[in-house]
Formats: C-alpha cells, sequence, structure tokens
C-alpha cells in the first residue's frame, strides 16, 4: 500500500509549480531536481517540496534513489499508443468541424500563434513554441462548436501530458511541425473540413512517429 501524502496548500503550489516544469519540458528527462532549491525558488520550506516530489514520484514523472535524490523519469511513450488513438479520433473531429465553424477572430488568431511560433523557432525559445503550439491547437478545438467534444479532448489530453514537451526534447521537430500547421491554416482558409481533418491527422501522426522512435534508441542505448 502506497503511503498516505498530506497535502496542504503549500504542496498544492509545489506539486503544481514541479510538474507544470516537467511536463513543458523546462526540467529534461534525467535531470536532478533539489528539493532546497525547489523550496527557495517558491519561498517555502522543504516539507511541501517533499510531499509534491513524492505524490509526482507516484505519478511516474519523478524517481528517487537513495543517497541521489530525485530525478525527472524518462517518459515511457509506448503507454501513449492507446491515448493517440483516441486522441485521433476525437482531435481530428474537431479539426473538421473547426474548418467550417471557426471565426473570422479565431482564425485571425490561429494565424497569429503560427507566425509566433516560427519567431520563437527562430530565436531558439523551445519553451515559448511549445506554449503557442499548444494555444494553436486549443484554438481548433474551441472552434468545433461541441463543447462535449472539447470536454473529452481536454480530458483525453491530461493523460499523458508530457507529449508537450516534444519540442524542447527534440528540437528539429520544430521545422516540420509549421510546415505542417501551415497546411493546416490553408485548408482552414479554404474552409475545406475533410482536408482539414487529414492534415491534423498527418500532423499528429508525424509527431507520434517522433516518439516512438526516440523511444526505440533509448531502448537500444540501454541494451547495449
Amino acid at each position: 500500500m502506497e503511503p498516505i501524502v498530506r497535502f496542504d496548500t503549500k504542496s498544492r503550489l509545489a506539486y503544481d509549480a514541479i510538474k507544470t516544469s516537467v511536463v513543458e519540458g523546462l526540467y529534461l528527462p534525467g535531470q536532478k531536481i533539489g528539493i532546497s532549491q525547489i523550496a527557495k525558488q517558491l519561498n517555502t520550506s522543504d516539507i511541501p517540496v517533499r510531499e509534491a516530489m513524492q505524490k509526482l514520484e507516484a505519478e511516474g514523472l519523478l524517481e528517487y534513489t537513495p543517497h541521489v535524490g530525485f530525478r525527472v523519469t524518462r517518459p515511457d511513450f509506448d503507454k501513449y499508443t492507446d491515448v493517440y488513438d483516441v486522441r485521433q479520433l476525437l482531435e481530428g473531429e474537431a479539426a473538421r468541424k473547426a474548418a467550417v465553424n471557426i471565426s473570422p477572430e479565431s482564425f485571425a488568431e490561429l494565424k497569429q500563434s503560427h507566425d509566433e511560433m516560427r519567431v520563437a523557432a527562430q530565436q531558439g525559445d523551445l519553451v515559448s513554441f511549445s506554449d503557442l503550439n499548444r494555444r494553436f491547437h486549443e484554438v481548433i478545438f474551441y472552434s468545433c462548436g461541441n463543447s462535449v467534444l472539447v470536454r473529452q479532448i481536454e480530458q483525453v489530453g491530461a493523460i499523458y501530458p508530457r507529449t508537450r514537451a516534444i519540442f524542447v526534447m527534440f528540437p528539429e521537430r520544430t521545422v516540420s511541425a509549421l510546415r505542417e500547421h501551415e497546411e493546416i491554416l490553408r485548408c482552414f482558409e479554404r474552409r475545406d473540413p475533410e482536408g482539414a481533418k487529414r492534415a491534423y491527422l498527418a500532423h499528429m501522426a508525424r509527431g507520434y512517429e517522433i516518439l516512438l522512435k526516440q523511444q526505440q534508441v533509448a531502448r537500444s542505448e540501454a541494451a547495449s
């Protein structure tokens, strides 16, 4: 039986801060995270930070080694297969609906997000690129005109959020992602629902392929 971890407000704040940093790629796989360092950043004591890290360890985002401390785990993207299958169904349909339902204001926001992503890529700001990428996709979801579908997408996306850090882990992905976004934008501009769905699913498939390929490389290195 897992130990019960007391979770007060300070522990919750520490938990949210550390989890966000792991999910967004600010803390990379294998990186050590010091309790006292985080406590100092959050202006709190070590106790709530330790409680937060223990919870994140139970969730598989951190691992603890005696005499070493806490480190960020290496993501197991094989576990993402089922999530990806469901995401295809939900997000592909959202893109299809959004292509005909998107408002002029939301389409302008979609284009602005893409333009800002290009600037972030040129500057090597991968964290901002990831944030803007999420905004790009959220504009599409929220433009589909179906609140139930949006809620389902959010719930499924929360199951394995570490895929958000793909651009931090694989900076070269920014180039192909921008090209794929351009094709999605062209389909939206033409109000082409089936084209938008195909372009969106091709975009998803490319990201998924990169994640699984990296998983295979990691396994080969571990076996050698």
